[in-house]
């Protein structure tokens, strides 16, 4: 990960961001990201690929709105399909794809469907167990050429998810030592 961003996320103690590789790969999450989406600490490297995570562990699938599934499967697959396209030839692309492969047809009926998207900003429902229903708009700040986008999901000022958000970083500090 680039040395920037770690202090850049440091510096986003409000909001829940987090770094990603452009294939999916979870580099670093601040402490909301953590609380919003998981802590992913403790998930070894090589299982932090949210696209991986997304397929093959159905069980995930259940922290986000029913109607939201095809939308997100899809945004995934675009974005990689993305990566793809830039480097056909890495084997790192071509693991994640064969991993992908062998988790049903659901990836491959989206991987057919050849749609390229580098995703830029999107709106999300998280359902969370301790605050409830967080809409976030989500932010991808990338620099050219680097691979490593930095997601900021944000509130909208005076909105129930921005009072939740509040919340959930009062709670954060109360909840850090006993979460998995």
């Amino acid at each position: 990960m680039r040395p920037g961003l770690p202090l850049i996320l440091d510096r986003l103690h409000d909001v829940p961001a987090q770094v990603v590789s452009d294939l999916g790969d979870a580099l670093a999450q601040n402490p909301m990201a953590a609380a919003v989406f998981g802590d992913l600490s403790a998930v070894p490297p090589a299982a932090r690929n949210i696209a991986l995570r997304r397929f093959a562990a159905p069980e995930l699938r259940t922290r986000f709105p029913a109607e939201q599934h095809e939308a997100i499967a899809r945004a995934h697959v675009a974005n990689l399909r993305a990566a793809h396209a830039a480097r056909p030839e890495d084997p790192r692309i071509a693991e994640l794809l064969h991993q992908l492969r062998s988790n049903g047809a659901e990836f491959e009926d989206l991987w057919s469907r050849h749609e390229v998207v580098v995703r830029r900003s999107s709106r999300k429902t998280v359902p969370h167990p301790a605050v409830g229903p967080l809409d976030l708009e989500r932010e991808v700040l990338a620099a050219a050429g680097e691979g490593q986008p930095l997601l900021v999901h944000t509130a909208r000022a005076g909105s129930e998810a921005a009072s939740r958000l509040d919340l959930l970083r009062g709670l954060g500090a109360e909840t850090d030592a006993t979460r998995d």
